[in-house]
């Protein structure tokens, strides 16, 4: 994918891409939650603090995703064919 025709790919599947990333996150996190089930906490807390860091970065792609999705909704033919013309 050259000229450019990456960056659109990724903006058309931006939402998607978010989407899955929310996921990948949320099993990272569901590792991390079983040895802390088990009673290991990891050195140092690691596995609490790999489960915080993975559901913090779930969240924020959530929310990325969300305003990616309100951004294209609230966009219409007619608004950005006002921008070509001005």
């Amino acid at each position: 994918m050259a000229d450019g025709r990456m960056v659109l790919w990724v903006r058309k599947h931006y939402v998607a891409l978010n989407v899955a990333m929310v996921v990948l996150w949320l099993a990272v996190a569901a590792t991390q939650i079983i040895p802390l089930v088990n009673g290991d906490s990891g050195t140092n807390g690691g596995h609490v603090f790999a489960l915080v860091l993975s559901l913090l970065l779930a969240v924020l792609a959530g929310v990325s995703a969300v305003v990616a999705s309100t951004i294209k909704r609230k966009k219409s033919p007619k608004s950005s064919s006002q921008r070509v013309d001005q």
